[in-house]
């Protein structure tokens, strides 16, 4: 099976849902969360090593901040998982943007999961 949206992404189902386990993820993250994520991936890769992930992740705002609220901290901490996993797993920038971009709709219809 795969993930296919709008012929952007083709990934298979098990690989992507193996990058997810051992974390609770909140029913949705917060769009602008999100879409500073896909702008750094746009940013990640060529001349970007693993250990410089946090310090992407403060450069777009997804470290956790003490003015922050709780929820928010969470959907930081949360996502900052998936794209470490994202990253770990050697996505392209581009698959990684699209997919963190728009993971709130993973569940609509618009995203397909096919044999």
């Amino acid at each position: 099976m795969h993930l296919i949206d709008r012929g952007l992404i083709d990934l298979n189902q098990e690989d992507f849902l193996q990058q997810l386990e051992g974390i609770i993820l909140p029913e949705t993250f917060d769009q602008d969360l999100l879409d500073r994520a896909a702008e750094m991936f746009g940013k990640w890769g060529k001349g970007r090593h693993m250990n410089e992930s946090e310090h992407l992740f403060e450069s777009f705002g997804l470290g956790p901040k003490p003015k922050d609220s709780p929820e928010v901290k969470m959907q930081k901490a949360a996502l900052r998982f998936v794209c470490t996993r994202m990253m770990e797993a050697q996505f392209s920038r581009k698959e990684a943007s699209d997919l963190i971009r728009n993971f709130n709709r993973l569940k609509d219809p618009g995203y397909k999961w096919l044999d």
